[in-house]
């Protein structure tokens, strides 16, 4: 099995298969369009709201509730840094949160 990852607002989706970092992802596929900064759970550059398939992504670490609690995110907002996806599933998809 395999899940299908769609990165808005780019519209880019290509198959990956868990388990996967999505920073290697998208260090493979530019065309995700994902900024980064620090790439390492500090910087809140690359933050993605999960919009389906959370449920097969691994929680977020104290590192990351840390730095998107500075951002005053909630709920489906995470580091595309710090995404891990755990298991398959039909479809993930991340629409990038402005940096701004």
């Amino acid at each position: 099995m395999s899940t299908r990852v769609r990165f808005e607002p780019s519209g880019f989706e290509t198959e990956i298969q868990a388990p996967v970092d999505l920073i290697d992802v998208t260090d493979e596929h530019p065309d995700a369009d994902v900024p980064y900064s620090c790439r390492s759970a500090s910087c809140g550059t690359c933050r993605v709201e999960v919009v389906s398939g959370g449920e097969a992504l691994a929680p977020p670490d104290e590192d990351e509730v840390d730095v998107l609690e500075i951002f005053g995110d909630e709920g489906p907002v995470r580091l595309c840094c710090q995404l891990k996806l755990a298991k398959d599933t039909d479809k993930l998809e991340l629409r990038v949160v402005d940096p701004y």
